[in-house]
């Protein structure tokens, strides 16, 4: 049996159809199957467990035609896109499916219908398998760090905070102020460490600025990154692809939504999330977040307090993974 997965990006999308490669390994446990990414999420397939096989998008036409030479038995495209109807069209598997956007319903939801939701994105992904296996389970997405992964000395501290700033949209982004305001009303000695991506490191220096935290930005692998969360007491992040690879580990997290809303299905799936919305008439006002609030106050944001963040940081938690 040869299966190929087609989801070329990105962060949290590809940890989102997890559920999917655990249950075809469950399923075909000799099965060879490929994952195909960008190359920058190469990295990230190993982390999804299932003993997938990371194979590099390429756009060339020789590496299409390879596709061909595979045989696949099944091809699961979870990115339907223009590129990845070529991909499939190029690999000829015997079976194929695709999974199902669901963009009207989020159009609706976006333009306001009120109760409208989508549970999760998962179902979403879930169903390209519906397609060909009716009435299958899937679990909650799960992610495998990498065990005695190498990372940098830090100081012991009674809480080690990571903050993910970025957002690919600003209007998915909390303001930086507030997360200033966060760090100063803060116990000095809590440890707070910034991080993003090589694009995102001028966000992260800036909130750095002027306080005790570290901004260490486009200096961690992915399986750094996921073992750095499991030495944390908290994640802190908005909508974006670090909230997923909290989820993923089951860490305590806050998930912080503006222009986009836990009903489009993008909310944590982690019994140990906080999610912060505002819940405001005008949210959602996009799918993926835009470059400007489209009412001029960015109110859905403004609203969530640093006040609210600090009392839920104070609770317990969970203990870091030792």
């Amino acid at each position: 049996m040869k299966i190929l997965i087609l989801r070329l990006s990105s962060l949290g999308d590809i940890v989102l159809t997890q559920p999917v490669s655990a249950w075809l390994r469950e399923h075909y446990p000799e099965a060879r199957i490929d994952y195909m990414v960008k190359e920058q999420y190469l990295e990230l397939v190993p982390l999804l467990g299932c003993s997938l096989n990371p194979l590099t998008y390429q756009k060339t036409l020789k590496a299409h035609l390879e596709l061909k030479k595979e045989q696949y038995d099944l091809v699961l495209d979870l990115h339907a896109k223009l590129s990845t109807w070529l991909l499939r069209l190029a690999a000829q598997g015997k079976k194929s499916s695709v999974y199902n956007k669901e963009r009207r319903r989020r159009k609706k939801i976006v333009k306001g219908k009120r109760g409208l939701d989508i549970r999760s994105t998962v179902d979403l992904y879930k169903s390209a398998l519906d397609k060909l296996f009716p009435d299958l389970q899937l679990e909650d997405p799960r992610l495998y760090p990498v065990a005695d992964t190498a990372l940098p000395a830090f100081d012991p501290a009674p809480k080690r905070i990571l903050l993910f700033p970025g957002a690919l949209h600003n209007t998915k982004r909390y303001p930086s102020l507030y997360y200033k305001q966060l760090i100063d009303m803060s116990p000095r000695d809590w440890q707070y460490i910034i991080l993003g991506s090589p694009g995102e490191a001028a966000l992260c220096e800036d909130i750095a600025r002027g306080n005790s935290a570290m901004s260490m930005a486009g200096k961690f692998s992915f399986s750094q990154i996921l073992a750095l969360m499991q030495s944390a007491d908290w994640v802190i992040s908005a909508d974006s692809g670090p909230m997923h690879l909290a989820a993923g580990l089951q860490r305590p997290q806050i998930a912080i939504f503006g222009a986009t809303h836990p009903s489009l299905g993008f909310a944590p799936q982690n019994p140990n999330a906080r999610i912060l919305v505002a819940n405001l008439a005008c949210q959602p006002c996009s799918l993926h977040g835009s470059k400007l609030c489209p009412e001029n106050h960015f109110n859905c944001m403004r609203m969530i307090k640093p006040e609210q963040i600090l009392g839920i940081l104070e609770g317990p938690g969970i203990a870091p993974v030792s």
